[in-house]
């Protein structure tokens, strides 16, 4: 991976992190459930994806 992905992974971990431990607040100040579940599965896969990407490129 070079520099500029792993800042967007960065910034997408951080973006998500924040809406994750900040979801019930989101809700209650008018944000669609459906948006802070799908921030939430964004948060899950960009890990996973940086994983199985580092493994395929380890083979």
């Amino acid at each position: 991976m070079g520099p500029n992905t792993v800042r967007v992974v960065a910034l997408v971990l951080a973006v998500g992190m924040a809406s994750t431990v900040g979801g019930p607040y989101l809700v209650q100040a008018g944000v669609p459930l459906l948006v802070v579940i799908a921030l939430s599965l964004l948060v899950l896969a960009v890990p996973l994806l940086a994983i199985v990407r580092s493994e395929r490129s380890r083979r």
